[in-house]
């Protein structure tokens, strides 16, 4: 089976313990957006829901984290600057929850540290292109998809400086 045709469901849940719901992946690549200014966040659902994309919005850090726990994401868009919790908190935590899904850092500002800047994957200005916006996550949606195929290297006897004789 396909990758990108498989269809992920939750585990049919018979105990009360498992209240948490998992989407049905629907084979589209999900985005979550996270931006506290929502005109922006309408704009960009419309943008890449017309590319194809199914995109999961919040307007705040926490509201963000939250989704990203409890949907299946392949990639995060975020704001920098925003109240409460900033894109580099949002990056943080969605990174510990899942390492894999690669972070996109949306911003205006020209003053983001450092630090966010090694949390994130990439980095686009709010005032480029939308060429330059869409390019950046099909980047980051092939490399996501890359790393998880890619199997773990294996290592020789050479690497630790052992040497096999023919």
């Amino acid at each position: 089976m396909n990758a990108s045709n498989a269809v992920w469901r939750s585990p049919a849940s018979s105990s009360a313990a498992s209240t948490k719901k998992r989407p049905i992946c629907s084979g589209r690549p999900t985005l979550l957006w996270v931006d506290d200014f929502r005109p922006g966040l309408e704009l960009y659902r419309a943008m890449f829901e017309g590319l194809g994309f199914k995109v999961l919005t919040a307007a705040s850090g926490q509201e963000g984290v939250k989704l990203a726990a409890e949907n299946l994401i392949d990639v995060v868009v975020t704001d920098y600057e925003m109240p409460g919790m900033d894109g580099e908190a949002v990056a943080i935590a969605v990174k510990s929850l899942h390492p894999r899904v690669p972070v996109v850092l949306f911003s205006g500002s020209s003053l983001v540290s450092a630090r966010a800047l090694r949390v994130v994957d990439a980095c686009c200005d709010k005032a480029g292109s939308r060429n330059q916006l869409s390019s950046t996550i099909y980047r980051m949606l092939q490399k996501k998809r890359s790393r998880g195929l890619q199997p773990p290297p294996v290592s020789r006897a050479s690497d630790v400086e052992h040497r096999t004789v023919a």
